[in-house]
């Protein structure tokens, strides 16, 4: 992150908190009230203390010291209860404002973020700040005592005041000089997670290959893994060992002044009992003071973890389109959809990237449609500004020869169903009523009966084979009852038998029920099923003949009619 990129972000940090805060705040100021009477109590406490310790308790004074003793056990009780909640409740919101934000994101947005940087949000930055929200009760509590303690040296005499205020200065600058120096170790070893959450992507979703490579397992674990973990903990070990150099000569502060009043005590001019009282408070503050001083490192890498957050919550609120309700409802589809002047790069503003350019293009309701072409000759980009996944840089996405503006795109999407190449097979079934006696029909169907039941809406298990999951998400599909299906190479991981079924009997079906239906396939074999079969080649639609007339040695290059 460049330094004006950071400047940037600072106003949206401050306004990201508020935000989280805000619907807390009546609680948030009654748990720190609550501990601020805690530590005033056992700030006035210490006063009885030291008192007793120069002349006789009376009865009357030991009433107060179970008092305030009650007093302030109750106190730092209720704001540590408070704050508990409280902070559990933030970082509860804090997760579900990330995955909201992540729903509601174009797919280009996501795609672009890449998804081991989200998993790092979602799983290392969100933890830390839960970390500091777990302790932030001791941290509120100790913190009372400390003003309290401060507060009793006051009346106690201000000349022991300034020492312990002088005290307190020094200590602060300390820890402000060395917390200038490991937050950026904090913030380089954050920035190394990423990477590493990449990595540890490669290292489960690639098994497979890794077992069959040894060099390549052995280049990953030697000269990826180890290193840049290696390089994580140094960061992080020498930002911690900073904080704790920092700790020792606070301590050290503290003892010397100490030694230094007990030294000077003829000089000062105060009594006795100011001089023991602040013995004691400084020795009772001592523990507060170190738990205060432990939740700087703490803090630090919560604020770097929020910042990293909040920059990604900025990122995606701006790339967002306008929110719908959940119960907005897909248009009416009564003709066609079409494309009209698209054009649109995968790497904007390169000269080098790939482009997408379809003068026209329509699909009409009812008819079967397949999309074939090479490797990279654009299928699945065409596919994606077709579903409104992908805003196209310029050209019009038309709904029965109306364009679909910004706004209707979710309402739009939901004119589909689809099954992509890189599908994710969810495990519960979201359709309309009565689609659990048409599943279990259609598991039947699909030879799956056997091995997956339906248990509360969901499937018992997804742990199959390729072939086998991939009929689950056909499933999936054809349960949603869309007007518009669209399959991503749907038959490339299926035995013959069920390619067959696919081809020749399913697709018919949903022609016949008034589906549209749009398939990206490379089975040359089937495409006489299709009406119309659209031919890809670099970005471009370089033909668009009728399905029957296409045979599996017809010519590759034919000629756009």
């Amino acid at each position: 992150m460049t330094l004006s990129t950071s400047r940037r972000l600072r106003p949206s940090l401050l306004l990201e908190m508020v935000h989280l805060l805000r619907p807390f705040w009546k609680a948030i100021v009654g748990a720190t009230a609550a501990g601020a009477i805690g530590g005033i109590a056992m700030a006035w406490l210490l006063s009885i203390i030291n008192t007793s310790i120069n002349t006789s308790v009376s009865v009357s004074g030991l009433m107060a010291f179970a008092v305030l003793a009650v007093l302030s056990l109750a106190g730092q009780s209720l704001a540590g209860i408070g704050n508990s909640i409280i902070g559990q409740k933030i970082v509860a919101r804090l997760r579900q404002q990330i995955c909201g934000r992540i729903l509601s994101a174009p797919l280009a947005t996501i795609e672009t973020a890449k998804a081991h940087r989200l998993l790092a949000v979602l799983n290392n930055d969100v933890e830390k700040v839960a970390e500091f929200a777990h302790h932030f009760a001791g941290y509120a509590a100790a913190l009372a005592v400390v003003v309290g303690c401060l507060v009793y040296l006051f009346l106690l005499s201000p000349v022991v005041l300034a020492f312990a205020l002088g005290l307190v200065a020094l200590g602060a600058w300390l820890n402000h000089v060395a917390m200038s120096v490991w937050v950026v170790r904090f913030e380089e070893a954050r920035k190394l997670e990423d990477t590493l959450q990449k990595h540890y992507r490669g290292i489960i979703e690639g098994a497979k290959e890794l077992r069959l490579n040894r060099m390549r397992r052995r280049f990953l674990e030697r000269q990826k893994v180890i290193p840049l973990t290696e390089r994580i903990a140094g960061l992080n070990a020498r930002a911690f060992a900073i904080f704790w150099g920092a700790d020792t000569l606070s301590i050290a502060l503290l003892l010397g002044m100490i030694g230094a009043i007990l030294a000077a005590r003829p000089h000062l001019g105060i009594g006795n009992d100011a001089i023991t009282g602040f013995i004691i408070v400084m020795l009772f503050a001592k523990g507060p003071v170190e738990e205060l001083a432990g939740a700087l490192p703490v803090f630090s890498q919560a604020q770097v973890a929020f910042r990293r957050i909040s920059a990604l919550s900025v990122e995606f609120r701006n790339a967002a389109p306008s929110s719908e309700p959940l119960t907005v409802q897909a248009p009416v589809f009564m003709r066609d959809i079409a494309l009209r002047n698209i054009r649109h790069s995968r790497v904007p503003d390169q000269a080098s990237a790939f482009t997408l350019e379809v003068p026209g293009l329509t699909i009409l309701r009812g008819e079967v449609v397949f999309v074939v072409g090479g490797n990279g000759s654009g299928k699945t980009t065409l596919i994606k500004i077709l579903l409104g996944l992908y805003q196209p840089e310029s050209g019009t996405l038309l709904l029965d020869g109306r364009p679909v503006a910004a706004e209707a795109l979710e309402a739009y999407r939901q004119l589909f169903s689809a099954v992509f190449a890189d599908y994710h097979l969810f495990e519960d079934i979201v359709a309309a009523p009565g689609a659990m006696e048409r599943a279990n029909a259609w598991l039947h169907r699909l030879d799956l009966a056997h091995l997956v039941n339906l248990e509360a809406g969901r499937f018992s298990t997804v742990d199959l084979s390729t072939g086998q999951r991939k009929r689950l998400a056909l499933l999936h599909a054809i349960l949603e009852d869309r007007e518009i299906l669209v399959f991503d190479e749907w038959a490339a991981d299926q035995d013959p038998g069920y390619r067959k079924l696919f081809y020749t009997t399913i697709l018919p079906e949903l022609r016949r029920a008034g589906r549209t239906v749009i398939v990206v396939s490379h089975d040359d074999r089937y495409f006489d099923v299709a009406d119309r079969v659209v031919h890809m080649e670099g970005g471009r639609i370089v033909a668009i003949v009728p399905g029957h007339s296409v045979r599996a040695d017809a010519p590759r290059h034919l000629a756009v009619p």
